[in-house]
């Protein structure tokens, strides 16, 4: 029991997946969302190129900073701060894009890199690592913490016009509550992929590396399911049916597993169920077996020739059962850190939407009303399907009737203390 309570407890523990998403992707998607945190301006055009949703990055800013003032009382930013920060984030930008032409983080064209730099710069900053030496992206906030100390001991700002430090904190907090939420960090090499209308730049990550940094259910079924996904959904990034293709097959391959896993669990069912009369006889011949000891042990001696000569393994079932959990949370793990699938809309609806939204922003939400209808469809086929299994399941029955369980008494088992 010892054994099995802790198979369960590492795969409890294992369970919740990490993202695929690095720090960098993390800054460049809070960029697709809010863009640049300190633009003065909430009346800019979308770019011409349609490569950023900047009015919808507007609004995410706009709402943001209104929420913190209206809701938390907090005052907003003044104009001067704003500049000062824009600032210092783009001389920042344009004084290391370098690292993203020279191959230290990746080796991309100019305007990628500078799109890259200012994100990064806004969102994170860069460091040397101490124990490679190396460049690498230094965590969320990191540059706005240091610009704001200088913001507040420089003569043309100072505390007067620099935002309070609960502000800041608050802030950081909510934009921190937002990149956690991120997932849409995988893709197996570095590329753009458009979230919310923006494009996004995504780090390419290896099989290897998905094991070494990530972890062991990470390398073992999510990056195989997210690798899967990226290839069909990669054929066409503008039809959302590429995605739903993927999606499709991915739910095939799972259910497959599944499938065999549960024909073993029946199997072993059954052949529980056929030496259950004799197991009832064992209860008999040790009437004392709950409360003598060596009436147990003889039992139990007994009991385990029984099943091993049956080839029964009582818990087995079980095992298959704890074996499915993982799976589907990988795989759910997997289609959420598609980089690829977040990419597409179908008829309109983007695939990154949130349920709640089509239904409480349906005035905002591109593809609301599509969003609306599949809900409703899948909440009408979840029910029919649960009423067609208990259907068939009922007729089976009567039919056919089952095979019943005895205790040592010889009366029938109760089957919901049996399920117990």
């Amino acid at each position: 029991m010892i054994l099995f309570a802790g198979i369960i407890g590492v795969f409890g523990l294992s369970s919740c997946t990490k993202t695929f998403a690095t720090l960098q992707d993390q800054a460049n998607q809070l960029y697709a969302h809010f863009g640049n945190l300190y633009a003065t301006s909430v009346e800019i055009e979308d770019d011409e190129d349609g490569t950023m949703n900047t009015t919808l990055q507007n609004q995410n800013r706009t709402a943001l900073f209104a929420t913190l003032s209206e809701s938390q009382g907090y005052t907003s930013p003044d104009k001067d701060w704003l500049t000062f920060m824009d600032n210092k984030a783009h001389t920042f930008a344009e004084e290391n894009y370098h690292y993203w032409t020279d191959n230290t983080f990746a080796k991309e064209d100019e305007e990628v890199a500078k799109n890259i730099a200012l994100h990064v710069s806004i969102y994170a900053g860069i460091e040397t690592d101490e124990k490679s030496g190396k460049m690498v992206v230094s965590k969320l906030f990191s540059n706005f913490d240091m610009w704001y100390e200088q913001s507040i001991n420089d003569d043309t700002i100072g505390v007067l016009k620099a935002p309070s430090k609960g502000f800041v904190n608050t802030l950081k907090t909510t934009l921190q509550n937002k990149a956690v939420s991120i997932r849409a960090g995988f893709a197996p090499e570095n590329g753009l992929f458009k979230t919310g209308g923006s494009e996004v730049y995504i780090e390419g990550k290896s099989w290897g590396q998905a094991f070494a940094e990530y972890g062991f259910l990470e390398g073992l079924f999510v990056y195989p399911f997210a690798w899967l996904v990226h290839q069909i959904s990669s054929v066409d990034l503008a039809n959302g049916w590429m995605q739903i293709l993927a999606i499709f097959i991915i739910t095939i391959l799972a259910r497959s597993i599944t499938v065999i896993s549960t024909y073993f669990q029946t199997k072993s069912q059954a052949k529980q169920q056929r030496i259950q009369p004799l197991l009832n006889q064992l209860q008999k011949k040790y009437p004392n077996s709950k409360t003598d000891p060596d009436e147990r042990r003889a039992m139990a001696m007994e009991q385990q020739a029984l099943m091993k000569r049956a080839k029964v393994h009582p818990f087995l079932p079980m095992l298959f059962m704890i074996l499915q959990f993982p799976l589907f949370i990988c795989v759910w793990a997997a289609l959420q850190d598609s980089a690829a699938l977040a990419t597409g809309n179908w008829l309109g609806l983007s695939l990154t939407t949130v349920v709640s939204a089509c239904f409480t922003q349906a005035s905002i939400t591109p593809g609301a009303p599509v969003g609306i209808v599949i809900f409703i469809v899948m909440t009408l086929a979840n029910v029919l399907a649960s009423f067609t299994s208990l259907f068939f399941s009922t007729w089976r029955t009567k039919n056919f009737g089952g095979v019943a369980q005895t205790g040592p008494d010889g009366n029938p088992m109760d089957p919901n203390k049996t399920m117990k």
